[in-house]
This record gives C-alpha cells, structure tokens and sequence, in this order.
C-alpha cells in the first residue's frame, strides 16, 4: 500500500515548535524506509535554533497511515524484553534513581515498564496506540496507562518522580509542549530522560537521506545534545547526564543505513555488505568513540 501526500511543497511549513522561527534550510530528501508513501519527504534545519525537521506538516491523523500495526513488535519473551531494555535500565542506574512513581511517554506495549524493579517503581504508561495501550493495560491496569497523549492525559501537577521519552519525543509535532507538560507534573528535582537520534551523529552526516534512524515522515524533529540542551532550559529542566552509545539501537541503525545505501547498487556492493557485518559493532564502537554515536540519551532535572 502507499500513502499519497498532500500538497508536498506548495504549502508553506508551520513555524518550527521550537523558536517559533519559519525560517529553514533545506538539507536532503529522504524516503519512508517501510515503503508506505510514493513521495520523498524534505529534512530541513532551521535557520534559528538549528533542529532538523521532517516535511511537509503532517496531522496526528495523517500520521497514524505511516504506523503499520506491528510498528510496535509482537509479544515476545521475558528474556528479550530484559535484554532489549538493559540499555535503558542501565542508565536510570546510572542517574542514581532507586524509584517512586514513573511514566514513560509512547510506552507501547509496555516492554520498558515490564524491565523496571517493580518493587521500587510505580510505572505508567502514555501510548497513542492503540493495540499497543491494550497490551500494555493487559499488564499494569487501565489506570495506569492511557491511551491518548501525554497532552491529553492530564495528570495531576508534580504527580511523577521520573518522565521517561525513550525513542518518542521526536514522534510528535510539539516537542516543545510536551516537555512543558513533563514539566508540569514533575516536582522540582525530578527527572526526565530523553532517548532519541542523534542528528549530529557520524551515521546521520554520511547516510543523510539512507540513515536509518531518519524515520520519515513517524519522525518530525532531528535533535543534536546542543538542540536537546536548549529545549530542555527553555521549558524548565537542567541537564545532567547524557550519553552517545546504545548496545541496542546504533549497531542495528548502521546495519540497516548500510544496507539502504549498499544493496541495490551492484551485486558487488551486495557482497561487501554481507563481508561487513562481521565488523560493524567494533567499527561502530571506534566512529562512536572518535566521533558521535546515533543514539543521544540524556537526563535532566526540573528546576
């Protein structure tokens, strides 16, 4: 199936959610990876404040068409959920956070959620999916998930310890107001975690349009750590902790660039990628550690 797009160009981009600016620079065309739309989809920069956007504007409705119903995965075991969340585990250890209340914005079936200690955190759940908010309700209970969005949701002021965007933020058209509602039911000293592309990152500046991680148009803005910064001061929060390396996303993301930019190409740059595989984690370890790695995850504390 393919999903036609309205007026690709001709209409004139909202301004950017960040600054407010509708100023931009246009960077490079991209193609939807899963193969759902004929037409290509601009990345542009804003001329401001710098983020990366994806265009042309979409609706939240126009945007559910580009979701296939296994976006999400299927249910898989214990084992793997525990293994595919260890990255995400591992640095709410690292934050020095023992527990108390948590949500986690886009949870889908709730993987995340089911990782965590459930002796020390009360989880919850936002998930606009709807057959993914179901499975995650047959888990943790209608109320403690809700389908809809985190604006939607509205939760009482300061109700949470910890608001968690693992690879969601960069999902919605308003970035910006969903930190400010982060913000609103966070305590001062809380915290939220942010994980998502690192648009600054080596595989984002030689794939461009083949980088994996791109996700267009399900992905709407592209941050780098200074454009992530910026937006987590302006809407309350003071960063504290971040890092480039993800065990679970940058190998797999190098993987799929190369193959998208690699395999229809000649039956010889075919055969160099399968020689390839082999290498890349230790040659994603090296660029990543020389240059920047493509998943940015950062903490920051309401002030």
């Amino acid at each position: 199936m393919s999903i036609p797009i309205n007026n690709p160009a001709a209409t004139p981009p909202r301004p950017c959610e960040l600054c407010g600016s509708t100023d931009y620079k246009f960077l490079f065309n991209t193609e939807d990876r899963l193969g759902l739309a004929r037409e290509v989809f601009r990345i542009v920069q804003c001329r401001n404040c710098g983020v990366w956007r994806t265009l042309p504007d979409m609706t939240e409705a126009e945007l559910a068409a580009f979701y296939p119903k296994d976006y999400w995965g299927g249910e898989p075991a214990e084992k793997w959920i525990r293994a595919s969340q260890a990255d995400k585990t591992d640095f709410i250890k690292k934050c020095q956070l023992q527990g108390g209340r948590l949500l986690d914005v886009g949870c889908g079936a709730g993987f995340f959620l089911r990782a965590l200690n459930q002796q020390t955190w009360q989880a919850y759940g936002v998930e606009l999916g709807e057959p993914a908010a179901h499975a995650a309700q047959q888990i943790f209970g209608n109320a403690h998930i809700f389908t809809g969005t985190l604006l939607e949701a509205k939760f009482a002021p300061a109700f949470f310890d910890v608001v968690t965007f693992w690879s969601a933020l960069e999902h919605t058209n308003e970035p910006h107001a969903h930190l400010r509602e982060a913000r609103r039911i966070l305590p001062t000293g809380g915290t939220v975690i942010i994980q998502l592309p690192n648009a600054a990152s080596y595989q984002a500046r030689y794939f461009r349009g083949d980088w994996f991680a791109l996700d267009a148009p399900r992905h709407r803005y592209h941050f780098t750590l200074p454009t992530l910064q910026k937006l987590l001061h302006d809407t309350g929060f003071e960063f504290y902790r971040s890092t480039l390396r993800s065990p679970v996303h940058n190998v797999h993301a190098l993987r799929q660039s190369l193959k998208a930019r690699w395999w229809h190409q000649s039956t010889a740059k075919r055969a160099a990628f399968l020689l390839a595989i082999p290498f890349l984690k230790p040659c994603d370890f090296l660029l990543s550690s020389v240059h920047q790695g493509a998943t940015l995850t950062v903490a920051a504390r309401a002030v």
